[in-house]
Order: structure tokens, then C-alpha cells, then sequence
């Protein structure tokens, strides 16, 4: 059974536009996953997944496809493919494949590093086999 879990909560914002946020060229290419962090909103703790020898590639191309790959220090690796999208300055919409769904990652772009951030997040922090709500934390680097 995983230890994590990734949940889709259905969500609405409003369209941002063109404010000045990173471009679709900036942000294609391939990513290192630096840090990929679940915390607990029920006080149950905080889990790295990279510390500690994990490893994981994010993957962004020109025709909106996203893939994540994330390998555990410790646990079976997680990986999906879907879409993205750029939703004004700092917001970027992750559709997995066959979803009706996306998740809104609050995004920002600092030269060679970019940070996704979810409230709607999920990870099994006692491991038993119920999904606890959690903030989802990802830091790439080129």
C-alpha cells in the first residue's frame, strides 16, 4: 500500500489573464525535485519524501503535458502523467489524465527554481489507510 496518496479536490478560481507571471517557455523543460513535503492541517506531523536519498523529475513540454516522478527514500515510487495550465501571475492548474478535476498550485518562478504549493493535498501520516488532509509542498531546480 502506498504511504501516500495523491486527492483531487474539485476547485474554482477565477481566471488571472496575463499579469506578468512566469511564461510557458520559462517553465518548459525538465525539473529536479528537490523537495516534495506533505503537512499535516490536522496536526499530524510533516513528511519529506526527499529527504534522505529520494529523488524525483518533473517534467513540463511545450503542449501542456506535465509528468512528476517522485522516488521515496524509503516506498514504492509515484509517478502521473497529466496537464497543466498558467492561470494568471502565480497559479498553475495540474489535471491528472482522465480527471474531471485539477489541482490549483499556488506557483512561483525564481530564476533556476520553481515552488508548487496545494492546500488540497493528501498523505496517510499514521498509515492507515485513510488519506489526511495536508498542504503539498514541491521545490524543482533546474
Amino acid at each position: 500500500m502506498l504511504a501516500w496518496t495523491l486527492c483531487g479536490l474539485g476547485v474554482a478560481s477565477a481566471c488571472g489573464g496575463d499579469g506578468g507571471g512566469p511564461s510557458q517557455s520559462e517553465l518548459v523543460g525538465t525539473w529536479q525535485v528537490v523537495k516534495c513535503e506533505y503537512v499535516s492541517r490536522t496536526g499530524l506531523g510533516t513528511v519529506e519524501l526527499i529527504a534522505g536519498g529520494g529523488s524525483g523529475t518533473l517534467i513540463l513540454t511545450s503542449d501542456d503535458t506535465l509528468k512528476i516522478n517522485v522516488v521515496p527514500a524509503s516506498g514504492p515510487t509515484v509517478s502521473f502523467v497529466g496537464t497543466y495550465e498558467i492561470d494568471g501571475i502565480d497559479l498553475m492548474r495540474v489535471t491528472p489524465a482522465g480527471a474531471t478535476w485539477y489541482w490549483a498550485f499556488d506557483m512561483s518562478l525564481s530564476g533556476g527554481s520553481l515552488r508548487l504549493t496545494n492546500g488540497g493535498g493528501a498523505y496517510d501520516f499514521n498509515h492507515d489507510g485513510q488519506p489526511d488532509q495536508a498542504i503539498w509542498n514541491l521545490e524543482m531546480t533546474r
